[in-house]
């Protein structure tokens, strides 16, 4: 009766341990997804924000370049006699910068939430 017992015991002792130890090596291994999880996000957010950041100098240096060409364009139409684009002349320059700067003021208001936002990764077998 002591013999059958005491396998018994050694039975469920096994099966706890081993189903205790699965259960950490689990955890162990969800904890190691998590830490490489983390600084992949970490850097990953940084270079997505450098990118919007840069996303967003880019347009507005082409806005502020578009902006600067048409004033030019109606400089030289007011100097060659076409004094009716004078009012434009006055405009022009103040629209421009005003659309400028709210375009550039709405980019850097969102480049947090941009970054913030997960990029598909695209397999390597699929850039040609």
């Amino acid at each position: 009766m002591k013999k059958r017992l005491f396998i018994l015991i050694a039975v469920i002792l096994a099966i706890s341990v081993m189903s205790v130890s699965a259960s950490y090596a689990a955890g162990k291994e969800n904890f190691g997804t998590k830490v490489k999880n983390f600084w992949k996000n970490l850097l990953g957010y940084s270079a997505r924000v450098t990118e919007e950041s840069a996303s967003i100098v880019a347009d507005t240096t082409k806005n502020g370049v578009s902006a600067v060409t048409n004033e030019v364009k109606r400089v030289a139409e007011v100097t060659t006699e076409d004094v009716a684009k004078t009012k434009e002349l006055i405009t022009e320059p103040i629209t421009g910068t005003a659309e400028t700067t709210v375009k550039a003021a709405e980019g850097v208001i969102s480049i947090p939430f941009e970054a913030a936002k997960e990029k598909a990764e695209v397999p390597a077998a699929e850039i040609k």
